[in-house]
């Protein structure tokens, strides 16, 4: 089956699914999905999945305009588009895989920052990551809200409170007390749009619950059997010699307990702190050549027009269970995806080009026991 078929009969059957869960016509508030195991579900709750959300806009004098309700086409209690236009600009974004959230949140930002020095002391390679300032939107006025960005397709937000917040307004059509205001395109005729409020019995937000189970969510394991083969430990070393290892940066070690990060408003906890962890990301911003010109932000105020053509580098801890690659899931396979990377990753892929096809195969191994 062609791989776009396929991805149109995923769309189809998640539109079913939320037909035969309740979600209708007379739900008028915006929104993509009723819960977040609609576009997070592969392979397990939290994960990832081939549904993607369609960012759009416009092009003036050069910067990028956000169409209405922030350049989010929503399938469900949507706002009339604007009719196309030689200038509108549409892409796609898959959606990511929450898994190990808790722990990328841990990550030190001085970790982050210290990629863009290895790629500098590598120029050769012609890799030079961006880090994205980010707000932790809980942490409000605090003059130290601002952390090295790493969750999003821009590593738009710092804070798993702020992606969760984000989620819920956008995604899941929840106001919250990070994201409490209408859509201006809501009409004053209907009703309000759901808001967030505390549950009687718990006394807890959906946002939350929603950041504390996320945070408790442990990263995706490797193959334990592949990544044991010959094949596969040759690949790895293969990842790194080419230089893959410089943006998909393999290990970290997370903060100490009892750090306070996001603006003092959270604590490492134990469950989290002092963690090895194996994302395979440095959680910067590259132009790889496949930038579709759309910009993204916490909030408006926090746009950066130089992020047009730049995604953040992807985790591939959890590749095994993906299968439409890249920013916007056209990329059926990895070897469909490496041959996509252009940009600054021209030097890398090149050097994959060259590889005979068992170095190759080696690789692929490698990549297929993540």
């Amino acid at each position: 089956m062609p791989f776009a078929l396929f991805r149109v009969m995923i769309v189809y059957l998640f539109l079913l699914a939320l037909k035969v869960v309740g979600v209708s016509q007379a739900d008028a508030y915006p929104h993509n999905a009723a819960t977040c195991e609609r576009c997070h579900n592969l392979p397990t709750r939290f994960g990832g999945s081939l549904m993607t959300v369609q960012r759009i806009g416009t092009s003036s004098e050069g910067m990028f305009v956000p169409a209405s309700e922030g350049g989010i086409h929503h399938r469900n209690g949507e706002s009339e588009q604007s009719a196309g236009s030689a200038k509108q600009i549409i892409g796609e974004r898959v959606s990511l895989s929450l898994l190990g959230d808790g722990y990328i949140e841990a990550i030190a930002s001085r970790d982050i920052e210290q990629n863009t020095q290895r790629q500098q002391r590598q120029a050769s390679l012609g890799i030079a990551g961006a880090v994205v300032s980010a707000p932790a939107l809980e942490a409000g006025a605090s003059s130290s809200k601002m952390r090295a960005g790493r969750y999003g397709w821009k590593s738009q937000h710092s804070s798993l409170i702020s992606s969760c917040a984000d989620s819920l307004r956008n995604e899941l059509g929840m106001r919250n007390r990070l994201y409490p205001e209408e859509y201006p395109t809501h009409p004053a005729s209907d009703n309000p749009t759901p808001f967030d409020t505390p549950d009687a019995k718990t006394h807890k937000t959906e946002l939350e619950r929603l950041a504390y189970e996320v945070r408790h969510t442990s990263p995706p394991t490797r193959d334990a059997f592949l990544f044991a083969t010959s094949d596969a430990q040759a690949g790895e070393k293969l990842f790194e010699q080419i230089g893959c290892a410089v943006c998909h940066v393999p290990t970290y070690k997370t903060l100490p307990p009892g750090t306070r990060i996001n603006g003092g408003t959270y604590k490492v906890p134990k469950f989290l702190g002092n963690a090895v962890i194996h994302p395979y990301s440095d959680f910067l911003l590259h132009d790889v050549g496949t930038g579709d010109g759309i910009p993204q932000a916490a909030k408006p105020e926090y746009l950066d027009q130089s992020t047009a053509n730049k995604f953040r580098t992807a985790p591939l801890w959890g590749l095994r269970f993906r299968h439409g690659l890249m920013h916007d899931g056209d990329s059926p396979g990895t070897e469909a995806a490496i041959a996509r990377h252009g940009g600054e990753a021209t030097k890398v892929r090149q050097c994959y080009d060259h590889l005979t096809p068992i170095e190759k195969n080696q690789i692929q191994t490698f990549l297929k026991s993540l």
